[in-house]
């Protein structure tokens, strides 16, 4: 049983399988029957729509067959039409493409067999653009515009064969016909992928060309493995040139002459069952003469020799055992839109697009071919075909005798033409292999004046790799002077030699061992005025520059012989901007480029440089200023200057040395050390005769003066420490001098300042760091001179030295400083006593976190002179300080210990002048003990101020004067005891500025019975400074001290005698004339200054105050009321009490207040019969007072009382005389009162 049934389930799906098996064989056959029968009607139809709409052609099919099993579709009466829609331009007989089902599977068009009979072909060429236009030119430019395909269409075709053809050519620009008849074309394979092909077509073309048989016969290769057959391509010196006219794409060149030779093979080959199409022989082009549109010529090359190993032609890989060009001529144009003629002809102007309409519409008219759009098309189908990695060997490679001529009218002024000879190119082992070997390579050229260029090395041009040594010879800048010209207003000369090792490697450049020499290197600007540059030779040796490491380390650079001529004009340029053309640099393209430079700079790290030594040899630089006044002129001549290890990122320490002249009387030495990162220079330093004066105009601006003579002599060590840092600090240990010094103020012919030789010996200097310190070992000042002078408009020389940029800040602080001294010399008390001690309280200086401390341990001084003149009183006053000689001791700004001062000299050379004592000026706080004097100087010498300020000159007089100083912990101390003896005023003089106040009168009050007149002044400032001023100062003073005895008499009298300004009234109660304890005291010391200035008068004049002496009349008159009626009620009891010993107690008060209320008769308040009522008794005394009546009389009584009581007390207490005092009409009011005293009182006033 179970065998039956296995056999029956066998039997079953036997069936079933048939079943299926059956099926798709019907299916197959229903497609092939349905294929046969509508197949060729639907490709009839598509066909002619697509044409019709893609191309604007006719196209006619008259058969279409097609065989399902064959895949064989057969077309016969193939016709496709001119434009005009009516003229055959392509035919043929029949078209047999037979396809392959691998098609399917390699997802690539492949056809086994393709036959073309008996086509006919219709070319016509009308004269137009270019070589002219065909009647095809607008299938062409239709096809131009279409959408490209991003994908490469992978094809194979096999056994392609042609039979019977004819071509007829109508070429109207010449006038003549050309017909290639009986064309037999016959090749086995084209294919852009490998793909198994059996041929059975052998290579072949044949033709009669206008009557002359042409025939190319294949050979086959039966006893290799490959079973290659080839088509052997023989020429010899073609004239290409007859045949370019029917190029079907214009080129954008015109090619004059062009000679081909082959001996090639088109080799058809199946090795390993791939089909293969290969090249190999070799080619030659002769006399190759290329111009463009516009017959300038482009290039011409005397042969080209090309050995073919072996091209694929359907790959491109190509091994090419040797290629030669043998006199190449190359002609490289930039026109002055920076076009270059070889760029424009492979970037042509883009041509119109056409309508959407020109599509479809194929009644349009064609537009003209023209190169470039035939161009477009090539470019674009190149550009859309995917890269194939294609092997590129080349054996070998020699190019010689070449020329080329390179000519620039954007870049170079005029345009210029630059010729280089005798080019020569050779390579070995050429190869886009990833792992082929270099390339050896050398390279060379010559200049038009016997310039050479060398470069010898190997390159691997796939990675872009090259190794190479660079040689140039002998270049000379004068040649190329028209490529500066866009850039420099001078001519440039000298030549230049370079030698150094090139390597390119990703993209990035490296330079090795880079020597490079410039010799007789010269600017010359076209005017004569903007300097010049002159260099004997630079000499840079052993340069090395790395992209990839951004660093550049060079071993050595000289410069020999450098004279360069530097000059600044009025505006302050300097020459060297004016050798740059105006807008040199600019490029329009920078802002695009710039960003990406810019976004690139901003990640990669800085460049490095390091250059191992500097050398100036023999060098002269000067200098020339103009925009300074005087005109700054500087020569640097012997200029000898060598540096060490200078690098960009200071890391390494730095030596250098530095001879020099300067002019012809001045040295300059220095030999200096840096450490890394500018952390300390030290440096030694010796300067002999340094031209200071040559260099203060740049000072003068600040300083109205002129310093026409003065030169520094120095010599010691400098140190600089923490350069780069905010903790900088200068040390310095040597000497300094400065000699010779002459100073002028502008405009004026004298001399402001002059000195021989101020010397600094034993300097000590440490600025900044933890401690600052200038330490002087001798400071010496010899033969001086200063000379201050007072303009006529009160202003000293020394201020106007400032410049005027500075002048009003500086007038402004000096007017408010002169303000101040008015202010303190009219606060200044004249007095008799011989001498008044004035304390002062200075400002406290604000301390520094790290002050400077100066210390000098001994100044001398020797032969000085100071000369001062005022103009500005009429006439002018003129004095000298001379002999000014002597010696100051240690002083220190950090060492409170004072020195000794001796100074001598004389005022006029007549009264003597000695100032002694101790002082440190430099210790904070300062500290001064000094005493000066001066005596025996004639008055009349001060005659020019006391016309100016007192309108009066000066008879006779001396002056004397001993002043001390001391200052000590903050406090000034100043003793001043100026005498003035035997003052006699003369006539009276008119001056503008004298003042108007009885000036005698004042000199009188002033002048003691000897005819001695005492000061004690608080004047600042020393007699040996130029600011010091004795006869104005003091006349200053004195006439404030008459002004305030005229205006203020009683203030005057008061600083001698005590009282003050209260000396000027006497005060009183309200309403009382009784003289209080405090008013006879000030009526004392009144009388006191009365007697001993017997010439004065004084006015007494009585005065009330109607509201306050008012209520102290009616208190008066109310208690004198009160005082009645308690001497009534005693006087009872008692007769022998007077009135004015009763006296109205505090308990009493109230009483007799009601007393008073109830006897006065003004209207009172009353109660509801009637009757007086009684008030409290603050209300019955505020009544009383206010019914009280005080009379005009009344006050006036009260003044003159008042008056009246003060006189008889000066004469009857005091002892004036009574015919001193005079008594005025009383004043009843307050009006004319300033002082802060009570109205209440008795007024003064001197006569």
């Amino acid at each position: 049983m179970t065998i039956i049934r296995q056999k029956i389930t066998n039997a079953s799906q036997r069936w079933h399988l048939g079943r299926w098996a059956a099926g798709l064989v019907g299916l197959v056959l229903l497609l092939a029957a349905l294929s046969w029968a509508f197949l060729p009607g639907v490709v009839k139809r598509i066909a002619a729509e697509q044409v019709q709409q893609q191309i604007g052609r006719k196209l006619d099919m008259a058969d279409i067959r097609f065989s399902p099993f064959k895949l064989a579709l057969t077309i016969e009466g193939l016709t496709l039409y001119e434009a005009d829609q009516r003229t055959p331009a392509v035919k043929a007989r029949e078209l047999v493409l037979n396809l392959s089902l691998a098609s399917l599977f390699r997802q690539a068009l492949i056809v086994d067999e393709v036959r073309v009979t008996e086509p006919y072909v219709h070319i016509i060429r009308t004269p137009g653009e270019g070589y002219g236009r065909y009647n095809y030119s607008d299938i062409l430019e239709k096809i131009a515009v279409m959408p490209k395909s991003e994908s490469t269409t992978r094809f194979s075709l096999a056994n392609l064969q042609l039979a019977s053809g004819r071509i007829e050519i109508d070429d109207k620009v010449v006038n003549e016909q050309f017909k290639i008849e009986a064309l037999q074309i016959g090749v086995p394979f084209v294919s852009n992928f490998p793909n198994q092909v059996e041929s059975f077509v052998e290579p072949l073309l044949s033709a009669k060309v206008n009557g002359s048989n042409f025939v190319l016969k294949g050979r086959a290769r039966p006893f290799t493995n490959s079973l290659d057959t080839s088509l052997a391509i023989d020429l010899d010196k073609l004239d290409l040139t007859q045949y370019l006219p029917y190029v079907p794409v214009a080129l954008p060149v015109k090619v004059q002459n062009a000679k081909l030779s082959t001996k090639l093979d088109l080799i058809f080959s199946r090795k390993n069952a791939h089909a293969e199409l290969l090249l190999a022989g070799d080619v030659n082009l002769d006399d190759l003469h290329v111009n463009d549109k516009s017959d300038a010529p482009l290039l011409k090359l005397g042969s080209l020799h090309a050995q073919i190993k072996q091209v694929n032609v359907m790959t491109a890989a190509a091994s090419i055992s040797k290629l030669e060009l043998t006199s190449p001529e190359i002609w490289l144009d930039i026109n002055q839109q920076g076009q270059l003629n070889w760029a424009s002809l492979a970037t042509p102007p883009a041509s119109a697009t056409p309508s959407k309409d020109s599509k479809t519409n194929t009644k349009n008219k064609a537009v003209p071919v023209t190169g470039s759009t035939a161009s477009a098309a090539s470019s674009t189908a190149v550009s859309t075909a995917k890269p194939v990695a294609a092997l590129q060997q080349l054996a070998e490679l020699q190019l010689s005798k070449g020329i080329l001529h390179f000519r620039d009218a954007k870049h170079a002024n005029p345009a210029q033409t630059i010729n280089l000879k005798d080019i020569s190119l050779s390579a070995r082992g050429l190869s886009s292999a990833a792992d082929a070997k270099a390339a050896v390579f050398k390279f060379a050229l010559s200049g038009e004046n016997d310039e050479s260029l060398k470069l010898e090395g190997e390159t691997q041009p796939l990675n872009g790799t090259v190794k190479a040594q660079l040689a140039l010879s002998s270049w000379s800048l004068a040649t190329y002077q028209p490529l500066l010209n866009n850039y420099l207003l001078a001519s440039v000369s000298g030549k230049f030699d370079v030698n150094a090792q090139l390597q390119v490697q990703k993209g990035l450049v490296q330079v090795d061992d880079l020597g490079m020499k410039l010799s007789q290197f010269a600017i010359k600007p076209k005017s004569a005025d903007d300097g010049s540059f002159n260099l004997k030779a630079l000499a840079i040796d052993k340069l090395t520059l790395s992209m990839e490491n951004r660093q550049v380390n060079i071993g050595s650079v000289l410069f020999d012989g450098l004279v360069s001529d530097v000059r600044r004009d009025e505006q302050a340029v300097l020459n060297f901007k004016k050798w740059l053309k105006s807008g040199a640099g600019t490029n329009q393209a920078a802002p695009e480029v710039a960003g990406s430079n810019v976004a690139n700079a901003a990640t990669a790290p800085a460049w490095k440089f390091n250059l191992a030594s500097l050398d100036f040899k023999d060098s002269a630089v000067s200098f020339n200023d103009k925009s300074m006044s005087p005109e700054v002129k500087i020569r640097l001549d012997g200029f000898n200057l060598h540096a060490e290890k200078l690098n960009s990122d200071m890391s390494q320490a730095v030596k250098m040395t530095l001879q020099t002249n300067i002019g012809k009387k001045s040295k300059l030495s220095l030999d200096a050390t840096a450490s890394s990162q500018l952390k300390n220079i030290s440096m030694n330093l010796d300067g002999q005769g340094l031209p200071v004066s040559a260099l203060f105009p740049y000072v003068s601006p600040y300083v109205n003066a002129a310093l026409t003579r003065g030169r520094a002599d120095i010599r010691g060590k400098l140190n600089l420490i923490n350069v780069l840092d905010s903790s900088r600090q200068i040390n310095y240990e040597g000497m300094l001098a400065l000699n010779d010094f002459h100073l002028l103020e502008n405009g004026a012919e004298e001399d402001f300042l002059e000195w021989k030789n101020i010397s600094m010996d034993g300097v000590s200097a440490q600025i900044g760091g933890d401690k600052q310190l200038v330490n002087l070992k001798k400071l010496a000042l010899n033969d001086f001179y200063a000379r201050a002078i007072l303009s006529a408009k009160g202003k000293l020389n020394i201020q106007t030295i400032l410049s005027t940029k500075k002048a009003d800040a500086e007038e402004a602080e000096a007017t408010a400083q002169a303000t101040q001294a008015d202010d303190a010399a009219k606060a200044v008390t004249s007095k008799t006593a011989t001498s008044t001690i004035v304390t002062v309280p200075l400002p406290a200086k604000v301390e520094k976190a790290n002050p400077l401390a100066i210390r000098i341990a001994q100044t001398t001084l020797k032969g000085g002179n100071i000369n001062f003149t005022d103009n500005f009183v009429k006439p002018n006053y003129t004095a000298n300080l001379t002999g000014v000689a002597g010696t100051i001791g240690a002083i220190a700004s950090d060492n409170p210990q004072p020195a000794t001062i001796e100074l001598t000299g004389k005022v006029d050379d007549d009264a003597p002048l000695v100032i002694s004592g101790t002082l440190n000026p430099l210790s904070n706080p300062i500290f001064m003990d000094v005493k000066a004097s001066a005596n025996g100087l004639e008055l009349t010498r001060l005659t020019p101020y006391a016309a100016k300020y007192a309108g009066y000159a000066i008879e006779k007089g001396k002056l004397s004067m001993q002043v001390s100083y001391r200052i000590e912990n903050q406090q000034l101390q100043a003793e001043n005891d100026v005498r003035l003896d035997q003052l006699t005023f003369g006539e009276r003089v008119d001056s503008p500025t004298a003042t108007k106040l009885p000036v005698m009168l004042a000199v009188a009050l002033l002048r003691d019975n000897q005819g001695r007149i005492n000061i004690n002044l608080p004047i600042s400032g020393s007699l040996s400074d130029p600011q010091f001023s004795v006869g104005g100062i003091i006349f200053k003073v004195f006439m404030n001290v008459i002004t305030k005895a005229v205006t203020s008499p009683f203030a005057l009298l008061g600083s001698m005698f005590g009282g003050g300004e209260e000396l000027a009234y006497t005060e009183f109660l309200p309403g009382q004339t009784s003289l209080t304890p405090e008013a006879t005291a000030k009526l004392d010391n009144l009388a006191k200054a009365l007697k001993n200035r017997s010439a004065l008068k004084l006015d007494i004049i009585g005065r009330v105050e109607p509201a306050t002496d008012g209520d102290g009349i009616r208190q008066l008159l109310l208690l004198q009321k009160m005082r009645e009626l308690k001497w009534k009620d005693v006087h009872q009891k008692d007769r022998t009490v007077k009135k004015e010993d009763i006296v109205i107690s505090d308990t009493e008060k109230a009483k007799y207040i009601e007393e008073v209320y109830q006897a006065e008769k003004f209207t009172k308040p009353r109660n509801a019969i009637g009757l007086a009522k009684t008030l409290p008794t603050a209300e019955a005394e505020k009544m009383i007072l206010a019914n009280t009546q005080v009379t005009p009389d009344a006050l006036r009584s009260l003044a003159q009382k008042r008056a009246d009581n003060v006189r008889d007390y000066l004469e009857d207490v005091s002892g004036v005389e009574r015919e001193r005092l005079f008594l005025i009409a009383p004043k009843l009011n307050a009006d004319g009162i300033k002082d802060k005293g009570s109205p209440n009182r008795v007024d003064f006033s001197l006569k």
